[in-house]
């Protein structure tokens, strides 16, 4: 999604405990499996704002979902950024995060 000409990635995601887990591992089978859910959901993000006024959001790659493998290095690209906004490699701008405590979470991303 381009929000007002940023990226704004949405991940489209699934709870291992629902039953439709097994058979969703990659963005091609949702289609297979729950036919014109991926064109609800892009539709949903093109107008939701709308009604405050705001254009129709647009989107990158025409709209078309991208894979798991594409989802997943974007995943990691993002907790990287985060990683190094957090630890003072970036610098924060404006952003204001001297509240932000992670410590000891429960489970960790591999560095790789």
């Amino acid at each position: 999604l381009l929000d007002e000409g940023e990226t704004d990635w949405k991940l489209i995601a699934i709870d291992v405990n629902d039953p439709m887990a097994p058979r969703l591992s990659d963005i091609s089978d949702v289609e297979q499996h729950m036919p014109g859910f991926l064109k609800a959901t892009v539709e949903w993000f093109k107008i939701y704002k709308v009604p405050d006024g705001k254009p129709e959001n647009q989107f990158a790659f025409e709209g078309e979902a991208k894979d798991r493998d594409f989802a997943h290095e974007i995943l990691l690209d993002t907790h990287h950024q985060w990683k190094a906004l957090m630890d003072g490699r970036e610098d924060a701008g404006e952003l204001d995060i001297s509240h932000v405590l992670v410590s000891d979470p429960a489970k960790k991303l591999s560095p790789e």
